[in-house]
């Protein structure tokens, strides 16, 4: 038997994670990008792993927020290999145990992660913290308060493999610009607001969103308005979308069909649960 054919490759395991959370996208609350409190600083978790490098920690955190919805109820933890193996393709980071645990550890010191005391046999069970690691961590669900606001990261981020393809100040600016236009189809956005509103440096949103168009993931549009004050009259205005799966419509699009299986679902439940009295009683 040749064991390589009859091994779960790289692409078969995030097959398989996506597949089993049954969505077509990762719910990623507006907390992880920036903090709600307008009467204070509002730079959040993304600045923070920006600033500090934690380009594994962050693709590790989005692909347990990811598995959650089916990995909170399975009975054993993931073994090691098993992440190791879906995080694994051509481009990304390199993940061996030592960088794996590494990054569990750094995920635990940035609030985002719980790991536990006990060990179930050798494997520890992570569990999420809050985006910005302020509280446990709840599946946002259909709550829409500043806390749980969520924007959607759709599942071909893994599938095609575009977390392999993008640096970390790329991956920062798709999750600002995904945040940014979940309810709508592009933002305004200035390298200096960057900073201002989101923590980001101005030099890395600029390096991120040029990778961004680049690769094709991102568009961006020049609008000329009135400046009675520039020395011209007039100044310009970017604006920047997502493109392809990544776009609002093809987001919003993946969101109502899952509420709709959702509905269908909890329809179906509550005539099983009407159906098993009377078939009692028989």
């Amino acid at each position: 038997m040749d064991l390589e054919l009859a091994s779960a490759s790289p692409e078969d395991t995030r097959a398989e994670f996506t597949r089993l959370s049954a969505r077509g996208y990762t719910q990623l609350r507006h907390v992880l990008v920036q903090l709600p409190d307008r009467g204070g600083p509002r730079a959040s978790t993304l600045a923070r792993m920006l600033h500090e490098r934690k380009h594994r920690p962050l693709l590790l955190y989005i692909m347990l927020l990811t598995c959650w919805p089916w990995l909170q109820g399975r009975r054993d933890p993931l073994e090691g290999a098993v992440w190791i193996r879906a995080l694994t393709a051509k481009g990304a980071p390199t993940w061996s145990p030592s960088t794996l645990s590494r990054s569990w550890a750094e995920l635990v010191d940035l609030g985002l992660v719980d790991k536990g005391d006990k060990r179930e046999g050798r494997l520890i069970r992570p569990v999420p913290r809050r985006e910005d690691g302020g509280a446990d961590y709840e599946l946002p669900g259909g709550r829409r308060d500043r806390w749980n606001a969520y924007f959607s990261l759709p599942d071909q981020f893994w599938t095609e493999e575009l977390f392999a393809k993008l640096s970390l100040p790329a991956l920062v600016m798709l999750l600002l610009v995904a945040k940014e236009t979940q309810g709508k189809d592009e933002v305004w956005l200035t390298y200096d607001n960057a900073e201002e509103w989101y923590g980001i440096k101005p030099k890395s949103a600029q390096n991120g969103l040029t990778e961004l168009q680049k690769l094709g993931i991102l568009h961006r549009r020049a609008e000329v308005v009135k400046a009675p004050l520039a020395a011209h009259g007039r100044t310009v205005r970017m604006w920047y979308s997502l493109t392809g799966p990544y776009g609002h419509q093809s987001r919003q699009a993946l969101q109502n069909r899952a509420a709709k299986e959702r509905r269908k679902r909890l329809k179906r439940d509550a005539r099983a649960t009407a159906v098993r009295p009377k078939k009692e009683q028989q």
